[in-house]
């Protein structure tokens, strides 16, 4: 029996997914297809197998494995001998990993150490958003607006929510904002300039290969927190290197290490001191986006089920009053992403407790934020975000309806319990696979139990 997918939109697949199957370690226990957000998984011959026309990356099937069949993909980290500046973004989130013993300058330090060259956090690009959803808010009037931070809600409102693209924010994301950033302030160079993203998130591998809004991302490689941690860990930890500067005093110890410090440059440090970054830092956890925005009538919400029912509710009209939502596909936000060490509660509660104090309204970020005709010239989305149909029966009307009809005929005569016995997250995809004819009505055990 032809297990694929049928009837689906060729032209608009990914080319590439950051979540994988180990088959040698799936023991076809169905527990994955329970919790794919988009019915991207069955389960046949004892073997999960993702329809990757169906997959969104959001990396829920990872968390729930109990055998670690699923996988996080991202590039190795000798990629980075191919540049000769290598320049590290670290996601907000990367703070959160470690303890408040290691202070925002310890651990750029510490990437320093682990063989980058320079350093450009992604919350400045968090600000640059900041400061843009809240031109675009007071500007126009569609409600609700929802922030496109998050590679998987975007990919999701393609596939299942196709009515809310016009009412997400066409504003590049924070680590593409950050990169661009990076790469115009080293300009023009004779060597080979290299940008890596340091991220938790399964989804933002992929949206590196496949831009949403964009034609081509500035950054080179995303490295999972998971391979870089180790490291990380063990350059905090290790003592104080003579002649290394005191971290209480960030610049100079920022421009120490930078040129003269305990690992040799081979070249000056050409990118900026960053302070004062908080409200970007905070994006890392839920809230944190609305709390740099302090706007009212806005809405947080987290987890992949808790989004489909707040889209679910938009779309049939109950929250018009809402101005704008913060969406994270992620328990927790991006604390919470698959590719995290540290678990989602500790840290959540560690970004809380880095920033917990108020930020002084006034103090600029260093560097300075864009202007507000430089940003929407450099930072909006470039091309159209369009509808991932790859539910759809037939592109054929006529074939479509027949078909519909049919799977609700399957549909009635199957128990209704959705136990996945039958490889199916439940009895509604099971007679929509007989109907596209990746499976038979004898393989529900229920049925032929009964009979």
């Amino acid at each position: 029996m032809n297990f694929e997918p049928t009837n689906q939109t060729p032209h608009i697949l990914h080319p590439f997914h950051s979540v994988l199957l180990d088959a040698d370690l799936c023991v076809g226990c169905t527990t994955c297809i329970k919790f794919c957000p988009t019915k991207a998984i069955r389960v046949r011959n004892g073997k999960a197998k993702i329809f990757e026309d169906r997959c969104i990356d959001c990396g829920e099937c990872i968390r729930r494995c109990p055998k670690g069949a699923k996988k996080a993909v991202s590039d190795p980290l000798f990629v980075m001998d191919a540049y000769d500046i290598k320049v590290a973004l670290p996601a907000p989130s990367l703070y959160a990993q470690f303890g408040t013993a290691y202070a925002q300058e310890n651990i750029f330090n510490a990437l320093l150490s682990a063989g980058f060259d320079e350093v450009f956090d992604v919350a400045w690009g968090a600000l640059v958003v900041t400061e843009m959803t809240r031109d675009i808010l007071a500007h126009e009037a569609l409600r609700p607006r929802i922030s496109s931070a998050c590679p998987v809600v975007v990919r999701l409102i393609q596939q299942r929510f196709p009515s809310l693209i016009p009412n997400l924010m066409p504003i590049l994301p924070p680590s593409e904002i950050a990169a661009r950033e990076a790469r115009r302030r080293l300009g023009a160079s004779s060597q080979k300039i290299g940008i890596f993203f340091l991220s938790p998130c399964t989804a933002k591998v992929t949206s590196v290969r496949a831009p949403l809004g964009y034609e081509e991302s500035a950054i080179d490689a995303v490295f999972s927190f998971g391979d870089i941690y180790a490291t990380l860990k063990r350059a905090l930890e290790s003592p104080p290197i003579p002649g290394r500067p005191n971290d209480e005093d960030t610049a100079s110890a920022f421009d120490h290490c930078a040129q003269k410090g305990w690992r040799e440059k081979q070249h000056p440090r050409r990118l900026p001191i960053m302070k004062h970054l908080e409200p970007g830092m905070g994006w890392a956890r839920s809230d944190g986006e609305l709390d740099a925005l302090q706007i009212e009538n806005a809405v947080s919400v987290d987890g992949i089920s808790n989004v489909i029912d707040l889209f679910e509710a938009i779309e049939n009209g109950n929250i018009d009053s809402i101005q704008y939502i913060e969406a994270l596909a992620c328990p927790g936000g991006c604390v919470g992403g698959p590719m995290a060490v540290e678990n989602p509660h500790i840290a959540r509660a560690t970004m809380r407790q880095r920033y917990q104090h108020p930020f002084e309204q006034g103090t600029p970020p260093s560097p300075e934020l864009p202007t507000r005709e430089q940003a929407h010239k450099t930072f909006l989305w470039t091309k159209p975000l369009v509808p991932n149909p790859v539910l759809v029966l037939d592109t054929d009307l006529s074939k479509a309806l027949q078909m519909a009809e049919h799977i609700e005929h399957i549909r009635k005569q199957l128990p209704g319990i959705d136990c996945g016995a039958c490889g199916a997250p439940d009895c509604d995809a099971f007679a929509e696979d007989i109907v596209r004819n990746l499976s038979s009505v004898e393989e529900c055990r229920l049925l032929t139990r009964s009979t």
